[in-house]
């Protein structure tokens, strides 16, 4: 009798670590550390207020919840070490609420009502303050408030003061985006870049910190493309005074960074670099620096 129960117990162990070994197969195999790029339609000179709004909230939540409608969902909140173990898709997932947040924040706090001194709409201010800044890595169920249905909350926030924009509906959204409004959504852009260059421009960084970074920038950089590709699409006036060029290199530049996905990111070779190895950090700084210095154009564009 002793021996079955050892037995038993060495079987269900031996199943549970072997399902633990495919879990961290699929994860590792199917789970992407990236999301799809925006890609709102232009829109004409009739499109209404309601129109606008949409394609601005789509800009906030698009790459939160390509996150969490992933493969794997939100995995920085995953049991089971996977955060650990895996930890690219995770970084990028850190770097998507890190720019999500004040995202949410400057265009609540702009191109959602009349003035400074207005009050912001609830929606809005729930999805950042309560919804948004919510602890990434807080896993629950039921009754337990977990990190993704927060998120989903505000994302559903976003849309809902979008839908209202323009109706007769009681506490109907204001969309107002100004000229003093699409600069402070570019400098935020600008802030986020300039955040992502210092982060992969650190000397200190180990080997081991590399890919994080790499993935964390690629995170909140995603959040700026589609920040910055919803407000052309809705304000023409942007490219027409800050030059087609400035916008098409910003745009290839953040397309490219999209897209950068190295199966094993080297740094390289070691601290001082190795011109026998590929540099994956700085070649990914480079294509940063270069948008941001084009976001920067617009913003001076903006300022005359």
């Amino acid at each position: 009798m002793v021996k079955f129960k050892l037995r038993f117990v060495e079987y269900v162990v031996g199943a549970l670590a072997g399902w633990y070994l495919l879990y961290l197969i699929a994860v590792g195999l199917i789970s992407s550390p990236s999301g799809q790029v925006y890609a709102p339609k232009t829109l004409d000179p009739a499109a209404t207020d309601n129109d606008k709004a949409a394609i601005l909230a789509e800009g906030v939540v698009k790459s939160i919840e390509d996150c969490l409608d992933s493969s794997f969902g939100w995995e920085v909140n995953d049991l089971f070490f996977v955060p650990q173990l895996m930890d690219n898709t995770p970084a990028y997932q850190h770097g998507v609420i890190y720019a999500t947040r004040p995202a949410s924040d400057i265009l609540a706090k702009t191109a959602a009502r009349f003035g400074k001194t207005d009050t912001i709409d609830k929606r809005l201010a729930d999805a950042t303050s309560r919804f948004f800044t919510y602890s990434e890595k807080v896993w629950g169920f039921w009754f337990i408030y977990d990190c993704e249905g927060k998120y989903r909350e505000g994302i559903k926030n976003w849309r809902a003061w979008a839908q209202s924009v323009g109706t007769n509906v009681k506490n109907a959204g204001i969309y107002n985006l100004k000229s003093d409004d699409i600069y402070e959504i570019l400098k935020y852009c600008s802030s986020m870049i300039d955040y992502s260059i210092g982060i992969l421009n650190n000397e200190q960084m180990s080997h081991f910190d590399a890919d994080d970074n790499v993935f964390f920038t690629k995170g909140i950089c995603s959040v700026v493309g589609n920040m910055l590709r919803s407000l052309l699409a809705v304000d023409s006036s942007i490219a027409e005074r800050g030059g087609q060029e400035n916008v098409d290199e910003a745009l290839r530049r953040l397309d490219y960074i999209a897209g950068f996905n190295p199966l094993y990111v080297v740094a390289g070779g070691n601290d001082a670099g190795d011109a026998m190895l590929p540099n994956h950090v700085a070649a990914l700084a480079r294509h940063i620096d270069v948008a941001g210095q084009r976001i920067n154009d617009l913003m001076r564009a903006m300022e005359k």
